[in-house]
């Protein structure tokens, strides 16, 4: 049954700075009520939310943590008693050569990009499942097609939860919940500067059908419309944003 955004609560992690203030940002304007959660104080992306007129509940979280990822998903159901849509966001990035990746650092990627997601959307499920209703919406890369140089721990992550997007999608239909996973291209954003070359980002751009490099506002179109009810068929699907860098 189709709801009301006002009504429904939408879960963002890694939602302080990067894409995930952006995504906020839309969510907001949209009308979601909000729970957020990073590493960083969410502080400055709940107030700009907040202008917008949206509730907003935020809480920091480890999400290399399970107790907290579980602490924090009861603190939303505590306050809003529901969970409609779970945004996994949050992702470990960084760049080391396969010479200089040690398994620890390795393990980190999968820990924060496929474990946290998988714990995130466990904890939250069941408060989905008593409403028929939910979106998962797992946050990639277009990279898992297309790797480059010294990413083999963020890659082999992303890809890894392209696959539980796809398991989920098959466990989790009947219940009308759907989980789609959304892959932008290399995006300039705040949290992929510091971490990126600077001609990184054109000479993806010039890999592109679309010969520009693309920033957050690329994405929301697509976020907000895996989270709709126009996408209430769609599961199990990864939707390649990336200005035509992978024709799939």
């Amino acid at each position: 049954m189709a709801q009301s955004k006002p009504e429904r609560v939408a879960v963002v992690t890694g939602a302080a700075g990067g894409l995930g203030s952006a995504i906020v940002g839309r969510l907001a304007a949209e009308g979601y009520r909000l729970a957020l959660t990073d590493r960083a104080p969410c502080t400055d992306v709940a107030a700009q939310a907040e202008r917008c007129g949206a509730e907003v509940f935020h809480a920091g979280c480890d999400l290399d943590s399970g107790e907290q990822i579980t602490a924090f998903a009861q603190a939303v159901l505590a306050r809003y008693g529901r969970a409609d849509i779970l945004i996994n966001n949050a992702a470990r990035m960084g760049m080391q050569p396969i010479d200089e990746l040690d398994i620890d650092t390795f393990r980190s990627y999968l820990r924060t990009n496929i474990e946290a997601p998988f714990l995130m959307s466990k904890a939250l499920l069941p408060a989905m499942t008593a409403r028929g209703f939910g979106r998962i919406l797992n946050i990639v890369s277009n990279s898992a097609w297309a790797p480059f140089p010294g990413v083999l721990g963020y890659v082999t992550s992303k890809m890894g939860l392209i696959g539980l997007t796809r398991a989920l999608a098959v466990e989790l239909g009947e219940r009308g919940i759907t989980v789609n996973a959304l892959a932008p291209n290399l995006t300039r954003h705040r949290n992929t500067e510091p971490i990126m070359p600077s001609e990184a980002f054109e000479s993806h751009a010039q890999l592109q059908a679309i010969k520009r490099v693309a920033t957050p506002a690329d994405i929301l179109g697509a976020v907000a419309f895996l989270i709709s009810d126009d996408a209430e068929f769609m599961t199990g699907q990864t939707l390649s944003v990336d200005g035509g860098h992978i024709l799939l």
